[in-house]
């Protein structure tokens, strides 16, 4: 069924530290195009032929990139923050210009997505949520607002044991000195309304703790990481975009979102938003990252947002990702019409782009296939 399933065509969701894989043999993990101007095309495994290639396209190893003459440019940023310029003239698949050290962005989701559909009646955390801090980074309390609530009162607790409360009229508040936080502990936020609702304690009823703090030695990690990529000759979308694969990267528990920097990942993100681009691959990836910390309204909208400049770029493979994206979220929202109607859109575009000789392309669309049925029956 649709959400006991992960979709594996793009979804970045947990982004992991790895070791790096034996010499002379990249590990599969996360590229995507930085750069590209003229004509530049790619094929990915599946497909029946060669695409045009749109900056912020995610990659694999076995993708290949063609920039087909000298007028044309393409980058690709690799797994372990190095870019590779694509040599010009003949088609290169990603792993001949990839490095295999350093840095592993994996794109796999070892976590299935969560099930609750959300009560935006209660004063749910909007953030942060889900989410590792930076030692000593200021941190704003903000959570959904409850009609007719008088005040709210806010609990940050280690435990069952409170380590500060505050009463507020709005819902959001500043917690005063983030560097009374412990490295070794996990923190719930928990909201009451004066009308009596609260924010659930554990999300989805899982043990899962709302934020904890990176350690000192993930942060002087982390600064280098982002003065490198500060120094590469990128525009801001691409360089934004590599600092939330980097925050979503640096997690203490690969196993648990919430140990990873979900929010600055976010934030990074939300500054191209407000700046205005018109990059789609940075609303799929913020929605990603809403999706990953259970913020489903906010990925749904993201990803329309998404689909939206696809579709104005003519930009069919992510066109389909997105469609299978919003289709699952739908599902999950129990807004099933939605989900066939997305999930057959998702269909007819990779009938157009897949290889269909290919046993995997045909798995590929019977599993999707059986999704459309799955949601079809419970309208």
């Amino acid at each position: 069924m649709i959400w006991k399933r992960l979709f594996s065509i793009s979804l970045l969701s947990t982004v992991l530290i790895a070791i790096a894989a034996p010499a002379t043999i990249p590990a599969e993990g996360l590229y995507y195009i930085a750069a590209v101007t003229g004509d530049v095309q790619v094929k990915r495994r599946l497909w029946f032929g060669y695409r045009r290639a749109y900056k912020g396209d995610r990659l694999k190893l076995t993708d290949q990139i063609w920039v087909k003459n000298p007028q044309s440019s393409a980058t690709v940023s690799c797994n372990n923050l190095s870019n590779w310029q694509v040599p010009v003239g003949t088609a290169f698949k990603v792993s001949e210009g990839c490095s295999n050290s350093g840095i592993l962005f994996q794109p796999g989701d070892d976590l299935p997505p969560g099930r609750g559909i959300g009560n935006e009646n209660l004063p749910d955390l909007i953030s942060p949520r889900n989410t590792a801090l930076r030692p000593n980074q200021p941190l704003t309390l903000r959570w959904h607002g409850v009609k007719e609530a008088t005040h709210y009162d806010v609990t940050i607790k280690y435990l069952a044991t409170p380590v500060w409360e505050k009463r507020v009229s709005e819902p959001i508040v500043d917690y005063p000195d983030s560097s009374q936080l412990r490295r070794d502990r996990d923190y719930f936020i928990v909201v009451t309304a004066s009308t009596g609702v609260s924010s659930p304690e554990n999300p989805n009823q899982e043990p899962a703790p709302t934020i904890t703090l990176l350690t000192d030695e993930q942060e002087q990690e982390l600064k280098k990481n982002l003065a490198q990529i500060e120094t590469q000759n990128l525009d801001a979308d691409a360089k934004a975009q590599g600092k939330a694969h980097l925050y979503h990267s640096t997690c203490q528990d690969l196993n648990y979102p919430n140990t990873c920097l979900n929010q600055n990942a976010i934030e990074v993100l939300e500054t191209r938003i407000k700046a205005g681009t018109d990059n789609a691959a940075i609303y799929q990836l913020q929605a990603d990252m809403y999706k990953r910390i259970e913020l489903k309204r906010k990925a749904q909208q993201r990803y329309r947002t998404a689909l939206a400049l696809a579709k104005k770029a003519n930009n069919l493979p992510l066109q389909a990702e997105i469609q299978e994206q919003l289709g699952e979220i739908a599902h999950n929202l129990e807004e099933f019409a939605e989900a066939v109607e997305r999930l057959e859109a998702a269909e007819g575009i990779y009938q157009k782009l897949l290889n269909l000789e290919d046993p995997e392309a045909q798995g590929k669309l019977e599993e999707l296939r059986n999704d459309i049925e799955d949601s079809r029956q419970r309208i």
